[in-house]
């Protein structure tokens, strides 16, 4: 997050200088919302700045909370699911919250390993042994939740880290359009050149958005 504030920053100031190429603004509206807009004498352009410091602000709220949500249940899980502190992927974390603990008791995460090594090799005890030992947690990653409710409490807490992080990315969806909007809004009272083009396309499923401009 700060390098990006960092390169903002840059962007600023390295297009400070002054621009009378419709391209430039362009260029520079599509970087630094509102900019353009502003020396063009359209003062939006000051609510589009504004709305991107505000953006800005907003992300690094959110990521500030996301890291102490999960320093949070890292620690509530080291207390009682008594992991050994470590550096972890995140599927392992998932899988804390979905198991009373790592073994092969009921409810336990190698116990469903060993089950589906039994339904994916019925009749090939060699093969079941293969997977269970290429797919369970070793000792070192064992953990044992001291009840379901602390397992409960656990849940909660990382359902509200993935929520912060779905609002991080609804944030950033809004950031980038507020970048496409003002840099848009330059090709649109430019328009009467007739050398911008703004279409849309699909690749691989996923809607792109094309700009060509002759400069």
């Amino acid at each position: 997050m700060k390098r990006n504030i960092i390169i903002i920053l840059i962007l600023i100031s390295a297009l400070g200088l002054s621009a009378q190429s419709k391209g430039l603004q362009f260029l520079q509206s599509l970087a630094v919302p509102g900019l353009s807009q502003v020396r063009n004498g359209k003062s939006y352009g000051y609510a589009m700045m504004t709305s991107e410091v505000g953006i800005i602000s907003t992300l690094i709220v959110l990521n500030q909370e996301q890291q102490l949500r999960e320093q949070e249940y890292y620690e509530f899980a080291i207390r009682h699911a008594h992991i050994a502190p470590r550096d972890y992927e995140d599927q392992y974390f998932r899988d804390l919250s979905r198991y009373n603990s790592s073994g092969f008791e009921a409810n336990g995460y190698n116990a469903m390993i060993r089950q589906r090594a039994i339904n994916l090799y019925p009749n090939d005890p060699a093969g079941q042994q293969q997977y269970i030992d290429e797919n369970i947690y070793p000792e070192d990653y064992a953990w044992y939740w001291d009840s379901s409710g602390h397992r409960g409490q656990y849940s909660q807490i990382r359902i509200k880290t993935q929520d912060l992080r779905d609002y991080g990315k609804m944030a950033i969806g809004v950031l980038i359009l507020n970048h496409l909007i003002s840099g848009f809004d330059v090709l649109r009272y430019h328009s009467e050149d007739r050398r911008a083009k703004v279409y849309f396309d699909i690749l691989d499923s996923a809607p792109m958005v094309k700009i060509n401009y002759e400069w």
